[in-house]
């Protein structure tokens, strides 16, 4: 199955399951890859996060159920909430009238509808990219631990997530992190800093991080990524527009018709020392991938 067709075999799978506790993982290995990978693909591609999107989904077929007369309390209990008054709040947040005008004739509602994946013909710019190998790699790094829930702040494309991530980082300088990782860093290389992606015990979780050999002190995390293959992808322009513009570009264009496949559930961002917000400024997303074995 190639990427297009497990991606929508994952929408397929949580539209039928809108009723009932949807299986994140279940919907991941259609997409032939992890959970963590999954939500992060998904923000990434469809610009709102999973957990989001299913909500939207599940009150879109309640506003349908109860444009149909059903009652309130019914579609509310087979839509998750525990009382009417909770599905109450979100629907009107949802849809700017509360679910007993729901069920009168002639009132207005819009509808969020199923998300279908395809192959589009774009990319009028050019996407630079390498594959390379590389060892094991041991970084010492702070890490900022995301709501699995909220799918944050790894929706990247989205004010919100850029506004987090900016916070994090400006407070990890402020607060001389950012230097005492520095500190720690092997030498014999050029000075450079890492985001690091990575699932942890089912968590989202972002590190700035740095590669050392040295003991991890107490106020930092020690990760261990794998020896492997990436997809190197060269980044021009303020890294947190950058950035985020190459995620989608990579996994709604790239990857789909690259022949690869997503290998584990740490994703690189390496920035050298510079202006971050040049429009020069040069860097570099690493995406574990191994060649798809098409069936």
């Amino acid at each position: 199955m190639g990427w297009i067709e497990g991606l929508n075999a994952s929408m397929e799978y949580i539209e039928k399951h809108l009723d009932d506790d949807i299986d994140v993982v279940e919907a991941a290995r259609l997409a032939t890859c992890s959970e963590g990978q999954f939500r992060r693909m998904f923000s990434y591609v469809a610009g709102v996060g999973l957990t989001e999107y299913i909500r939207r989904r599940r009150l879109s077929c309640a506003a349908l159920a109860l444009s149909r007369g059903e009652r309130v309390i019914d579609v509310a209990i087979r839509c998750g909430y525990a009382s009417s008054t909770a599905f109450t709040r979100a629907f009107r947040e949802a849809f700017g009238v509360s679910p007993s005008d729901a069920r009168r004739p002639g009132t207005t509602l819009c509808v969020f509808p199923q998300l279908t994946f395809s192959l589009a013909v774009v990319g009028s710019e050019p996407l630079s990219w390498r594959i390379v190998t590389h060892d094991e790699m041991r970084l010492i790094g702070i890490a900022f631990p995301c709501d699995a829930a909220m799918d944050a702040p790894l929706i990247q494309m989205a004010d919100e997530g850029r506004e987090e991530l900016r916070h994090f980082w400006g407070s990890a300088s402020q607060a001389g992190d950012i230097e005492r990782l520095f500190s720690l860093a092997d030498d014999g290389g050029p000075r450079r800093i890492f985001g690091v992606n990575s699932v942890r015990r089912g968590d989202l979780t972002y590190h700035i991080a740095v590669s050392s050999s040295e003991e991890a002190p107490a106020w930092t995390d020690e990760i261990r990524v794998s020896r492997g293959s990436w997809a190197v992808f060269e980044c021009v322009g303020p890294c947190e527009v950058a950035t985020a513009e190459h995620y989608h570009r990579i996994y709604a264009e790239w990857l789909p018709a690259s022949g690869y496949e997503l290998a584990h559930d740490v994703s690189l961002e390496v920035y050298p020392s510079g202006d971050f917000s040049s429009t020069g400024y040069r860097s570099e997303i690493w995406i574990p991938v191994v060649e798809r074995n098409e069936v």
